[in-house]
């Protein structure tokens, strides 16, 4: 009896293990999407912004378009800038949090100044990005 109970208990043991070692490669492997938003107006609709997901180039994106990128689950830094193809210090990060299967808006914002003209991130909410993309054509092909 109790050689019995000893291996039921390795046994349960063992499973135990088995599916939490599974929930742990199921939740690295979650994903959610990133998406950019540029409609910036007449100003600086000549030039395409480069977009960066934790400092690396994932889009040229031209105005009145969108795109999407899909990322894991966690946090991330965003960014947009003029030129180049490397982020560059400078270039204000805005950081998201992307959750499993949603979709994080962010918006490109194009701000013209005297002295000189500025681009940045900010996050917008679903209700707002859809009516701002209604006008927009996705960019599938922004590389």
């Amino acid at each position: 009896m109790k050689k019995l109970l000893l291996m039921l208990s390795v046994a349960l043991l063992s499973t135990s293990l088995n599916l939490s070692a599974q929930d742990s490669e199921t939740s690295q492997e979650q994903t959610g999407t990133i998406c950019f938003i540029r409609s910036t107006g007449f100003a600086g609709s000549a030039s395409a912004f480069k977009t960066f997901i934790d400092e690396e180039f994932v889009c040229k994106l031209n105005n009145k378009k969108y795109s999407f990128h899909e990322v894991s689950v966690g946090l991330h830094s965003c960014s947009v800038q003029f030129g180049g193809k490397k982020s560059k210090e400078k270039a204000e990060k805005f950081e998201v949090d992307v959750k499993p299967g949603e979709i994080t808006y962010v918006q490109l914002v194009f701000e013209t100044g005297v002295l000189i003209n500025n681009v940045y991130c900010e996050e917008v909410t679903e209700n707002t990005a859809k009516n701002k993309m209604e006008g927009l054509k996705e960019d599938t092909k922004c590389l």
